[in-house]
């Protein structure tokens, strides 16, 4: 007897399960992993992806950047960044000082502790990392990182060319 909850044969028909996965269903499937990757390995620092991410970007500028020039940096809008600073900032992470030039404009800079939960946070994502890519050789982990970067750079995704 036929079940036809079984999603691979209803009819004589193969159905989709039975054809290879877009590439773009595979790279959806791998970021939703990554993310949860992430997550799971920021949560004991009380951290989001996002608050990672800004402090990620700030760990790389020591002169600070204003919550718009994060935001950009950071793929998310400025009222958003700005949730994330305050975020980042109560925890002692960031701080914020006028600008000698701007009146309204108030950059955000990494503190010692920010900067200690980032190389702890860096440290428990490049485990992931590990993890996710143990089965290739170093050849085969830098041709998907070159692959993946023209990818990103075909679509226009932020990545700027070499």
């Amino acid at each position: 007897m036929l079940d036809v909850a079984d999603p691979v044969h209803i009819d004589s028909r193969p159905t989709r399960d039975l054809v290879e996965p877009r590439v773009s269903y595979v790279v959806a499937r791998l970021e939703r992993a990554v993310r949860q990757g992430i997550n799971e390995r920021l949560r004991p620092y009380g951290l989001t992806t996002l608050q990672y991410t800004t402090l990620s970007v700030l760990g790389a500028r020591r002169d600070g950047l204003s919550n718009a020039q994060l935001a950009r940096r950071s793929f998310m809008t400025p009222q958003a960044m700005g949730e994330v600073i305050e975020a980042l900032e109560a925890a002692g992470f960031v701080k914020r000082n006028r600008h000698p030039n701007h009146r309204r404009v108030f950059p955000a800079t990494m503190t010692a502790k920010g900067r200690r939960v980032l190389s702890a946070c860096d440290d428990a994502v490049g485990e992931m990392e590990e993890e996710m890519l143990r089965d290739l050789s170093p050849s085969e982990r830098a041709a998907l990182l070159e692959a993946l970067q023209s990818c990103v750079r075909s679509l226009h995704g932020g990545l700027p060319q070499h």
